[in-house]
């Protein structure tokens, strides 16, 4: 490769190199050995000595010390200045507080072009891997959408159990025509099929599911379980407020001097006080319980015969905590309370719904898998609900919610032992089933949680940046689709797409090119001299 073919950093290199190998070697015997005119030389020489001010900067000058610059400059810029949101003047105080300014741009204005670099780059690796993104004929995926404010609002559509961003784009308004105009950039004639979306309800997201999208919409438990709680608890900690105040300004009373009478009256009213607030902690209590039973309650299979749910079974199983609730609703909440329930009472079919979906879209997948009635009967009926309740135990983290779970899945797992199939099937063909089921109870999904992270990473961001271009927030899902990891080391896109893509970051190392240089004309200037210690004089 001739030398008018090298950037300026790599010619400085081959210059640095021969100075290193021979200290004394003359500017003549450099040109020889490099093919580098004797100006340029010269010049990179100069450049050199005066970038050279600390012990380690003549690692920067040599082939494999740039290639490490390189990875550390856009690594910085990517990990905290794009994921983080950390501006551009504090990467650039970083930059020249560990001595890296003599040997790259180090200004805000550098880094926030060298940042654009890298924004482009993003950009480019998704347009790459467009082809790779394909999906299978058919493929069944679940939805969640929501949206979020900043000045506007951002449209955020993902596939609930992958957690892959179809939509997150900023837009006027958030209506049915707005999402379906957004909605139609990659369903429009795809081959995806889609079996159920889950909102919060709203008019344009449930016409968005029925309409657009051809499929259920099911109500959100997360935003239904807050609607319904929310009057009586709301009630419940004001009342248990109100007695707690109470209680201690009577204490305070009893404790000064008074005559027999009036502390008799006093005492009275204490013990009165603590009467009602115990009343109202064991409501409390109640109100708790009864939320855990409805969200426990509303699961493909019943906690106790670990049978497919319908919507009798539902119905009966919800109907004691619910009636838990319109006891406290008279006392506690009043009208509000009352609507919340008869509001969730109206979504219980809904919630119906989303179970019967999911429980087709698991049948019509396991007779393309098998047309044996056998194993079809034991995956369904035994196989699925262990993996399901194994996978719910895993999750949660609230102990009694977890043991609750853990029970399930134990006694799914007798139930499973106890048929005969069980034990004559191969190991690896039981493996086969198990992680076939795994991958069909992630696909059942009753909140759109997953939409709620993403627009509390938004904020954060949002705030950090003080909004976001266009650019910026078609980068932010792009890293999340392709770079983002769950504990299992898995992106978005492997787990939708199922393959794995090239990382991003090795992708950019390799298609963002050279890092820009300082621009100084001028001698550096010296560092002070140091005492013993290491302290400046």
């Amino acid at each position: 490769m001739g030398t008018m073919t090298l950037s300026i950093r790599e010619r400085s290199q081959k210059v640095a190199a021969c100075i290193t190998e021979n200290v004394g070697q003359t500017l003549r015997g450099i040109t020889a050995t490099t093919g580098i005119s004797k100006s340029s030389v010269h010049r990179y020489r100069q450049a050199i000595e005066r970038r050279n001010q600390y012990a380690e900067s003549s690692l920067w000058e040599t082939a494999a010390g740039s290639q490490w610059l390189i990875r550390l400059v856009i690594g910085l810029v990517y990990y905290f200045g794009i994921k983080q949101g950390v501006g551009a003047e504090s990467l650039s105080e970083f930059i020249c507080a560990i001595h890296l300014d003599t040997h790259v741009a180090s200004s805000a204005s550098a880094l926030r072009q060298l940042k654009q670099r890298v924004n482009q780059a993003i950009i480019d690796y998704e347009k790459a891997q467009a082809e790779h993104c394909v999906p299978a004929e058919g493929q069944g995926i679940c939805v969640g959408a929501d949206e979020t404010f900043f000045g506007l609002p951002v449209l955020v559509l993902l596939e609930l159990s992958s957690g892959y961003i179809f939509i997150e784009t900023e837009c006027e308004n958030r209506t049915y025509a707005t999402w379906m105009e957004q909605v139609n950039q990659w369903w429009q004639d795809s081959p995806w099929q889609c079996h159920y979306l889950v909102s919060d309800g709203a008019r344009a997201l449930v016409k968005l599911a029925v309409s657009g999208l051809g499929c259920v919409s099911v109500a959100d438990l997360f935003h239904a379980l807050r609607a319904l709680g929310r009057p009586i608890g709301r009630a419940l900690g004001q009342q248990a407020a109100t007695l707690k105040k109470q209680q201690d300004k009577l204490r305070q009373q009893l404790n000064k001097p008074r005559k027999g009478a009036d502390k008799q009256a006093l005492q009275t009213l204490i013990e009165h006080n603590e009467a009602a607030l115990q009343q109202v902690q064991q409501d409390e209590k109640t109100y708790q319980e009864a939320l855990e039973e409805v969200s426990q309650t509303i699961h493909p299979f019943t906690l106790d015969s670990l049978q497919w749910q319908t919507q009798r079974a539902l119905l009966t199983h919800l109907a004691p905590p619910l009636q838990c609730l319109w006891d406290l609703a008279p006392t506690y909440g009043a009208q509000k309370a009352q609507q919340a329930i008869d509001t969730f009472e109206a979504q219980i079919t809904s919630f119906t719904q989303a179970i019967e979906a999911w429980q087709q879209w698991v049948t019509s997948a396991l007779d393309g898998q098998t047309q044996d009635a056998k194993i079809r009967s034991w995956v369904l009926t035994s196989l699925l609900p262990w993996v399901y309740w194994t996978q719910q135990a895993d999750k949660t983290r609230q102990p009694s919610l977890k043991r609750r779970y853990q029970d399930a899945a134990s006694h799914a797992f007798d139930q499973l032992f106890e048929q005969d199939i069980t034990l004559t099937l191969a190991d690896h063909q039981r493996q086969r089933w198990v992680l076939w089921c795994r991958e069909f109870c992630a696909k059942y999904q009753r909140t759109s949680s997953a939409v709620e992270g993403r627009n509390g990473y938004l904020s954060k961001l949002h705030h950090a940046r003080r909004g976001f271009s266009e650019q910026s927030l078609n980068v932010l899902t792009i890293i999340h689709n392709f770079d983002l990891q769950r504990y299992d080391g898995t992106t978005a896109a492997q787990r939708l797409f199922g393959h794995e893509f090239p990382d991003p970051f090795e992708w950019m190392l390799a298609h963002v090119g050279e890092l820009p240089m300082p621009r100084r004309s001028a001698k550096l200037q010296q560092p002070k001299p140091l005492c013993a210690g290491g302290v400046p004089a």
